[in-house]
């Protein structure tokens, strides 16, 4: 008998997502960007939300800002301070969230928070290796620990989601690319195993206008401290903002493909449509052709990055 094949087990999307309201969202860099958005479509569709973040003060601020929405939603928020790269944090990240919702089930863990540093492969030191792969890859890690199994336990209807890039899909540099595909390779492992029981998801999107360019605002000290950015972040990130999808849009996406049960969510700029297909498809033929790995230009990328 041959052994059974787990990827066999795709699973079906919720179809309604109804059934997943009255459970907890989880949702990890949920103050601002992608997953302040999550939050509120998670709030939209019945669920209490765990606004899970490192940077106390803006947990504060979606925590007042959404309470209206919440409160006529009939959910409850919470709000919990976390360092996704410490297995430590996040436990008691979990902990609070038993003590708060001792009855409900985890409908969604959305592990999104993310970074965007680290520098080249060559030129990288260890801490920002540590650094970057302890938020983007370690990070989903101890959440998927700490919730997937209660998740498969609960038996209730559920999703798990990780935010990675489209740096996880093509040819890519740098720590950064290197933590993106990781999250890429993990979410597929993790589809694999959990059989279709919970529904899995990866997001790779463009350009997104977050704050994520200004990350190292916010490095533990154990990784070297929090960096001032420099002028050209600041530029970089006022790009991304007047140029980069709206976080919005991304967590309608995520909810749709709950819904459908599509697991790789490639969400895409109207300024460069179909570019993220396009490094897709070049990177699997220069793999399928054993060529040289190969990125092809993108116009809002140029537009992004480009000096001014």
């Amino acid at each position: 008998m041959s052994p059974e094949n787990p990827y066999e087990k795709q699973g079906n999307g919720h179809g309604d997502l109804g059934v997943l309201a009255g459970g907890i969202a989880v949702v990890t860099g949920g103050a601002s960007g992608i997953g302040l958005a999550l939050v509120e479509a998670a709030i939209a569709h019945g669920m209490h939300p765990v606004i899970v973040d490192i940077e106390a003060e803006a947990i504060a601020e979606a925590e007042g800002a959404l309470a209206a929405f919440a409160a006529k939603s009939n959910v409850t928020i919470l709000g919990a301070q976390c360092d996704v790269s410490s297995e430590e944090s996040v436990q008691a990240m979990a902990e609070r969230i038993d003590e708060t919702f001792p009855d409900k089930p985890i409908s969604l863990l959305a592990c999104n928070a993310g970074v965007g540093a680290g520098g080249g492969v060559l030129t990288a030191l260890q801490s920002d290796w540590d650094f970057v792969l302890g938020v983007n890859l370690m990070g989903p890690v101890y959440c998927i620990r700490e919730f997937v199994p209660r998740m498969l336990e609960q038996g209730a209807p559920g999703s798990v989601m990780a935010t990675a890039s489209q740096d996880g899909l093509c040819a890519s540099q740098g720590v950064y690319g290197v933590s993106k595909h990781a999250c890429v390779a993990l979410m597929e492992g993790l589809h694999g195993e959990v059989g279709g029981r919970l529904t899995t998801h990866v997001l790779c999107p463009n350009v997104v206008a977050t704050n994520i360019v200004t990350s190292e605002r916010n490095r533990p000290d154990r990784y070297g401290g929090p960096r001032q950015a420099h002028p050209g972040a600041i530029n970089i990130q006022d790009k991304f903002k007047e140029h980069g999808i709206p976080p919005s849009q991304c967590a309608e996406q995520v909810f749709v493909a709950m819904r459908d049960g599509t697991f790789y969510v490639m969400a895409e700029s109207e300024a460069d449509p179909g570019y993220v297909h396009l490094e897709v498809e070049t990177r699997m033929n220069s793999i399928l052709q054993h060529e040289r790995p190969f990125r092809p230009q993108s116009q809002l990328i140029l537009k992004v990055f480009s000096p001014g």
